[in-house]
């Protein structure tokens, strides 16, 4: 398995993921949606890896080195397809991701569905500490958990 940058070619891959799997179906992403949002990082809105096994992409995490509160890192969306879970490709993908914004920052941030236990103890597993709970935020009657992963002091920024 491989993890690389998103190209041209990824775009479906990745908006069939992630217009697939049940989570972001709870959140009413269409495919033509998860496409948007895919051709939109290749324009620069947000830095994305894909996962590739035997030439198939079977995963992305969609990111941002500055995207909470212009200080931190924040990782916007990860997806896995069904058929590649449990096989590491989470952790590869989240190793990037971490990496791009640890190079820059401190911190690292992510929401998780509350609904979603599996998602949150991988994020535990992987040193992030929950902080929060955001009602109603993304969408009505959801509820999302603010996570954050630190490395080293926080420094101010320079002027």
């Amino acid at each position: 398995m491989t993890v690389r940058p998103l190209g041209p070619a990824d775009v479906e891959a990745c908006a069939a993921i992630m217009s697939g799997l049940p989570l972001w179906r709870e959140y009413g992403v269409t495919i033509r949606e998860a496409r948007e949002t895919f051709t939109a990082s290749l324009r620069g809105a947000a830095q994305v890896h894909v996962a590739e096994d035997a030439g198939r992409v079977v995963g992305f995490v969609e990111y941002l080195v500055r995207g909470t509160f212009g200080h931190s890192g924040y990782v916007w969306a990860v997806g896995v397809a069904a058929d590649a879970q449990g096989r590491g490709v989470g952790a590869r993908l989240m190793d990037a991701a971490e990496g791009a914004i640890f190079d820059t920052g401190p911190n690292v941030f992510l929401l998780v569905s509350a609904s979603n236990a599996g998602a949150q103890r991988f994020y535990e597993r992987r040193g992030y500490r929950r902080i929060g709970e955001l009602t109603d935020y993304v969408g009505p009657g959801l509820t999302e958990i603010l996570y954050r992963k630190t490395r080293g002091p926080i420094r101010a920024a320079r002027a």
